[in-house]
């Protein structure tokens, strides 16, 4: 399925995508889960990791694909578990708040290759934090899988400017890039801002 197609099915009136309206449709969905697990093979990945909240509905799929385990990354406070299990690092994410992510380290097998998921990726602060947390726990982070990349880092409670506009130029998602592998269904160099209904 084609970029455009996704990004008439995620329109919104805000300046973020509204990226829960594509798991609706049943067969943008499966399209979308094509796309993404396009470079990876099940041989390939033990583990499938997704961040809290909507990373754990692709996360979750791409498992099953894969037929792999699902790791949760929870936002901090949800897991019910014993402080030993536990292992979370703060955060600022891109309104400007901070929050914190906790991983149950028991859920992470030592060395296992983990397919890291989420529906965007936007300052790449949470994707960093949550890629610290499994390999901490001992994953081998073999790629990261995500619907789109922001190519630069706006104010909080800001639209992102497109990659050619003025906003301060991001260069995470480049390094995770070099480092991990990302994986988008848009070329980054398409970049841009959600269009607002009228």
């Amino acid at each position: 399925m084609e970029w455009d197609e996704y990004r008439d099915l995620i329109q919104s009136a805000g300046y973020r995508y509204n990226v829960p309206a594509l798991f609706a449709d049943a067969d943008a969905f499966a399209a979308f889960c094509e796309d993404v697990l396009d470079p990876y093979d099940a041989d390939e990945v033990d583990q499938v990791a997704g961040i809290d909240a909507i990373g754990f509905v692709p996360g979750a799929v791409l498992a099953w694909e894969l037929d792999a385990g699902f790791v949760s990354v929870r936002k901090g406070g949800k897991l019910p578990i014993a402080e030993e299990h536990r292992i979370s690092d703060s955060l600022v994410d891109y309104t400007g708040e901070e929050k914190t992510l906790e991983l149950d380290t028991r859920m992470v097998d030592d060395g296992a290759r983990t397919l890291l998921v989420d529906d965007w990726m936007e300052t790449a602060s949470q994707m960093t934090t949550a890629l610290d947390l499994l390999e901490r726990a001992g994953a081998d982070v073999v790629g990261i899988a995500v619907l789109d990349v922001r190519g630069s880092a706006a104010p909080a409670g800001q639209p992102e400017a497109s990659a050619s506009g003025d906003a301060e130029e991001n260069e995470v998602p480049l390094e995770l890039d070099e480092e991990y592998g990302v994986h988008t269904i848009r070329p980054w160099h398409e970049l841009g801002t959600p269009e607002r209904e009228q």
